[in-house]
């Protein structure tokens, strides 16, 4: 019979599993402001979980830490506060943290994007990208 241990990863290199790996708020639409993250814990021990941000100020985490028990996954809120169009195409980062339930010294981390854009200036670069592609010229004019 298998059984599942947890490895040894002194080296701060434990594999951390979240999904999404990057959150995408678009500015025009409300209900992206508000986002769930889950951080997943296939191992046999519990873990503790942070989460870190550059831009504290924009985003409010709920729960921004706590216990992951074995096998098991927790859902976290994300709100971008700061909606402001000035803000398009800014990009900050997370970073999740996780290490052994009782212990400070850190497994594992992943580096995570957080992305305020506007959709439909996306799907203008991806069609102009598109067209410069197929040796065509192409001029974009905005606002």
């Amino acid at each position: 019979m298998f059984h599942s241990q947890m490895p040894t990863f002194s080296d701060g290199k434990l594999p951390v599993f979240v999904f999404p790996t990057a959150l995408i708020f678009y500015s025009n639409d409300q209900s992206s402001h508000k986002q769930v993250l889950t951080i997943y814990n296939p191992y046999e021990i519990s873990l503790r979980f942070k989460v870190l941000c550059t831009s504290p100020k924009k985003y409010s985490v709920v729960e921004s830490e706590g216990t992951i028990k074995p096998k098991c996954c927790v859902d976290i809120v994300v709100r971008h506060n700061e909606v402001n169009r000035s803000h398009e195409g800014f990009q900050d980062k997370f970073r999740i943290q996780v290490s052994e339930s009782g212990h400070k010294k850190v497994l594992g981390r992943l580096p995570m994007q957080l992305i305020f854009t506007n959709p439909y200036v996306q799907i203008l670069y991806f069609t102009a990208d598109h067209y410069r592609k197929q040796g065509h010229n192409i001029c974009v004019i905005s606002k």
